[in-house]
C-alpha cells in the first residue's frame, strides 16, 4: 500500500528538480537502505543527498536530524526514510513545517496513532495487505525504487537489478525469514557480490617453491560487474556503491575471512559483514567510515574506512566477552529475564541475544537504574515463538519498539521492573504450550542405537552435504538441517588449531574431521583426558550438534563437521 503514491511523488520531484534527502537508520540494514536509495535515485536523474544518522538518538528519526538536514542541504523539499520513520512523530513534524514532502519506507511495525508522513510504505502498516511482512528495510526501498523505473526509466532496469546487492544483504543482517521473495532476493544478492570478488593473485613466494596470494595486491577494477559498469557511462555515486561494496570485500581477504568464492554466502553476510558494520553503534564508535566505504571518492578512502569498521569489530568481540562475563558473575536479582548491564547501551541487543541463547527464552538486558522512579530502557532478543512487543503493549508503563522477537524495550519507571519479569514469565509460559516441545535433530550420526547412520563409511554424507548445500541460502524461517554427532573417545584425535590455537579439530578413526571453534582453552585438556582414558563401554560418546560441510583442500573435497554446542559428556 502507498507504493504508486510514493512512484508518482518521486516523479514529481525528478520533473521539478526538488532535493531529495534520504534519511536512513543506522545498523546494517539502514545502511544498505541509504546506500541503496542514494545511488538508484541518483543513477535515474533525482537530485538526492544522504544524511548521516546519530545513532546516539536513538532509531527514531528526530527533530535534530531534520536540523542538521536543513543546515546542510537548505535546498531540500522532499524527505525520504528508509529502515524507519512509520513512528518517528517528531521528525516527521519538523519535516512538515519546513514544507517538506515525508515519505516513508520502513518496515517495523506501526503503533497507533499510525504514520504522520505524507506516504507510507511499510509491510507491517496496520493497514497492510501484503502477503510477506519479513521483509527488510532495504527492500522496501528497492521495491519502490523498481517501480518508478519500471514506470519511468525502464531503460535502467538493469542497474536498478543490480542494486538487489544491497536488499538482500539488508535481508540477512537484518534476520528475516529466508522464505518467499527473500530467498530468491538473497541468492541474487551474492551472486551479484561474487561478481564484484577479485581472486588474490599468487605473488608471494613461498618455501615449497610455489607462490601464495597476495591479497594487497587485489585489483578490483578487474572484477566482473565493475568492467561491465565501466563500459556505459553511469552516475558517480551508482558507481562508488559497488566499487566500495568490491573494497570491502578486498578489506576482508585482506585480514583472512575470504580465501575462496565459496566463502561469499549468506554466511559472510550474517557472521561477519553485517557485525562488522553493526559495530561502531556498540563501541561508541565513528559510523561515517560504515558510509564513507560506499559513498567516498577515491579506493584509498575506501579501503581505510573498510579496515577501521573491521578494526571496530575486534574491539566488539572483546567487550561481549568482558560483559558477558558481568551478567553471568554479577549481581542480577531478576535473572533469567531481565539482566542490568554497564554496557555502552549499543550492546544490549547483542547481550540479550547471548543470554536468550542460554536460557531459550526471551530476555531483557537494560540499564542499571538508581532509584525506583528512574525510567529504564535497553533491548529485548527473543525467539521466534515469541512476541515480545505484542505481550508487553497492554501492560502500562511498558512497552517496545522495532521487530517482535528484537526491539528496543522501555520501563516507565524501575518499580515496574518485576511487572516486566511477571509478564515475560506468564506470556512464555503459555507461548510454550502452544509451540510445543522442541523436535529432536533431523539426523543423528554415530554408533549408538539410536543413531540414524553410522560413521564408518562418510561417502554416503558426501552427497547428501552437498544436496543440501544446493538448497542454501538458509536462515531464519528456513534453517540447516540440524546434525547430531556421536563419537567414540576411543581412536579420537584431538588438535589445536588457528594462529593462537584456540580452535579445536577433533578426527575420528573413519577420519571425519569436527572443528569448533574458540573452545580450546577450555576444552582442549577435558578431552584429552577421555581419549586417555578411553574405552567404548565404559565412557560412551560424546555427542554434539553440528553443521555438516563440505572442504577442498589441495584439490582433494571431503566432508568436515563445524560443531555447534555440546549436548552430553562422557561420564
Amino acid at each position: 500500500m502507498g507504493l504508486a503514491e510514493m512512484v508518482e511523488a518521486l516523479h514529481d520531484a525528478r520533473t521539478t528538480g526538488k532535493k531529495i534527502t534520504i534519511a536512513p537508520d543506522f545498523d546494517m540494514d539502514g545502511i544498505s537502505s541509504g546506500v541503496l536509495g542514494y545511488a538508484g535515485l541518483s543513477e535515474l536523474g533525482f537530485d538526492v543527498e544522504l544524511h548521516l544518522p546519530d545513532y546516539r538518538r536513538g532509531h527514531e528519526l528526530s527533530s535534530e536530524d531534520i536540523a542538521e538536514i536543513q543546515a546542510k542541504w537548505p535546498g531540500t523539499r522532499v524527505l525520504l526514510t528508509c529502515d524507519g520513520g512509520v513512528n518517528s512523530h517528531g521528525g516527521i513534524a519538523a519535516a512538515r513545517a519546513l514544507g517538506w514532502t515525508t515519505l516513508v519506507t520502513d518496515h517495523h511495525e506501526e503503533l497507533a496513532p499510525g504514520s504522520t508522513a505524507d506516504i507510507t510504505v511499510d509491510p507491517c502498516r496496520m493497514d497492510e495487505t501484503y502477503a510477506h511482512t519479513g521483509i527488510c528495510g532495504a527492500h522496501v526501498l528497492y521495491q519502490v525504487i523498481e517501480a518508478y523505473a519500471r514506470v519511468y526509466r525502464p531503460e535502467k532496469l538493469w542497474e536498478i537489478h543490480l542494486l538487489r546487492l544491497f536488499a538482500g544483504l539488508g535481508t540477512v543482517s537484518d534476520v528475516m525469514p529466508v522464505l518467499y521473495e527473500n530467498r530468491q532476493l538473497v541468492r541474487d544478492a551474492i551472486s551479484i557480490a561474487r561478481l564484484l570478488r577479485v581472486a588474490a593473485p599468487k605473488t608471494i613466494p613461498n618455501p615449497w617453491g610455489g607462490f601464495d596470494a597476495d591479497p594487497d595486491a587485489i585489483d578490483v577494477e578487474q572484477s566482473i560487474l565493475m568492467q561491465l559498469l565501466r563500459i556505459e557511462p553511469h552516475h558517480p555515486v551508482f558507481l562508488r556503491a559497488f566499487e566500495g561494496f568490491a573494497i570491502v570485500l578486498k578489506a576482508f581477504a585482506q585480514v583472512g575471512k575470504i580465501r575462496d568464492v565459496d566463502d561469499l554466502d549468506e554466511g559472510f553476510f550474517g557472521f561477519y559483514l553485517a557485525p562488522a558494520m553493526n559495530s561502531p553503534r556498540r563501541t561508541g564508535a565513528s559510523l561515517e567510515p560504515c558510509f564513507a566505504v560506499f559513498t567516498a571518492t577515491g579506493a584509498d578512502v575506501k579501503l581505510k574506512s573498510a579496515h577501521q569498521v573491521i578494526e571496530s569489530n575486534e574491539l566488539r568481540k572483546q567487550l561481549v566477552i568482558e560483559h558477558m562475563e558481568e551478567l553471568a558473575t554479577g549481581e542480577q536479582p531478576l535473572a533469567p529475564w531481565v539482566y542490568f548491564s554497564d554496557a555502552y547501551p549499543g550492546m544490549y541487543g547483542l547481550l540479550a541475544n547471548r543470554m536468550m541463547e542460554v536460557n531459550g527464552h526471551p530476555v531483557v538486558v537494560v540499564n542499571r537504574p538508581a532509584g525506583s522512579d528512574d525510567a529504564v530502557s535497553g533491548s529485548g532478543r527473543a525467539p521466534g515463538w515469541f512476541d515480545i512487543i505484542t505481550n508487553l503493549e497492554p501492560h502500562d508503563g511498558l512497552g517496545a519498539i522495532g521487530h517482535q522477537q528484537a526491539c528496543g524495550v522501555r520501563i516507565a519507571k524501575a518499580e515496574k521492573l518485576g511487572d516486566l519479569v511477571a509478564v515475560l514469565q506468564e506470556a512464555t509460559q503459555v507461548a510454550r504450550l502452544a509451540v510445543g516441545a522442541d523436535g529432536p535433530s533431523d539426523l543423528v550420526l554415530g554408533p549408538d542405537a539410536d543413531c540414524d547412520a553410522g560413521l564408518d563409511d562418510l561417502q554416503p554424507l558426501f552427497e547428501l552435504v552437498r544436496r543440501t548445500e544446493g538448497l542454501k541460502p538458509f536462515g531464519n524461517g528456513f534453517t540447516a538441517p540440524v546434525v547430531e554427532i556421536a563419537i567414540e573417545p576411543l581412536g579420537l584425535r584431538v588438535d589445536r588449531i588457528g594462529s593462537t590455537s584456540q580452535h579445536l579439530r577433533l578426527v575420528t578413526r573413519s577420519g571425519l574431521s569436527c572443528l569448533w571453534w574458540n573452545v580450546a582453552e577450555e576444552k582442549f585438556d577435558v578431552l584429552q583426558s577421555f581419549v586417555q582414558r578411553a574405552s567404548r563401554t565404559e565412557l560412551g560418546t560424546l555427542r554434539f550438534t553440528a553443521t555438516l560441510q563440505l572442504n577442498t583442500f589441495r584439490g582433494d573435497t571431503r566432508v568436515q563437521a563445524v560443531i555447534n554446542e555440546q549436548i552430553t559428556t562422557a561420564a
